[in-house]
């Protein structure tokens, strides 16, 4: 009676188990928000086989978007949502991409640029938008565009991401990128 007893406890605590749902299917943190890529940075003037992302400097901080060398695994996923760029770092924390303002002038540009932070809070210029135009992630606001074009410029803490809403030529100590979307997790 004991062993049988036992046998129908066993059944019962397997068939629980099975009847809890599993998502098919669903076997990345990608393809639970639907949209979710890499953002991945590319240039002419890096060589090497090693994929750039955009990352903050400094793992799990807020502040400065910036492009890191793929040396972290996985890179963070990001999204549009109501023309918003969003990092997604799991199901309870969900990251403001914000534009903001800089008050220098960069040589020889003769233009101030828009930065790209990282934050909990929406902040600094909120009428913008962002749009993937293929692959290629774009920054708009009122009729003018970054064209797809972004600047890492290199800074002692790790450096920071820029950008200008017209053509102007590579700020100086800065590199020239575009970035785009990646579903590939090859390197993972």
């Amino acid at each position: 009676m004991f062993l049988l007893s036992s046998l129908c406890f066993l059944f019962f605590w397997i068939a629980l188990v099975q009847s809890f749902p599993t998502w098919g299917g669903q076997i990345t943190m990608g393809s639970l928000v639907p949209g979710a890529a890499y953002i991945e940075a590319k240039s002419a003037h890096r060589s090497g086989t090693t994929p750039r992302h955009l990352d903050t400097s400094i793992p799990g901080t807020f502040g400065n978007l910036s492009i890191v060398p793929d040396n972290r695994l996985p890179p963070p996923l990001f999204y549009i949502n109501q023309n918003h760029l969003w990092q997604f770092a799991n199901a309870s924390a969900i990251f403001h991409v914000n534009i903001v303002n800089t008050t220098e002038v960069v040589h020889p540009t003769g233009q101030v640029p828009l930065q790209l932070t990282l934050d909990t809070k929406r902040k600094g210029i909120t009428n913008g938008s962002f749009r993937w135009r293929g692959d290629m992630l774009h920054y708009d606001i009122g009729g003018a565009t970054n064209g797809g074009v972004y600047y890492h410029c290199p800074t002692a803490d790790g450096g920071r991401l820029i950008m200008f809403l017209k053509g102007v030529p590579t700020p100086q100590g800065c590199y020239f990128f575009t970035l785009h979307g990646t579903q590939s997790q090859q390197e993972y």
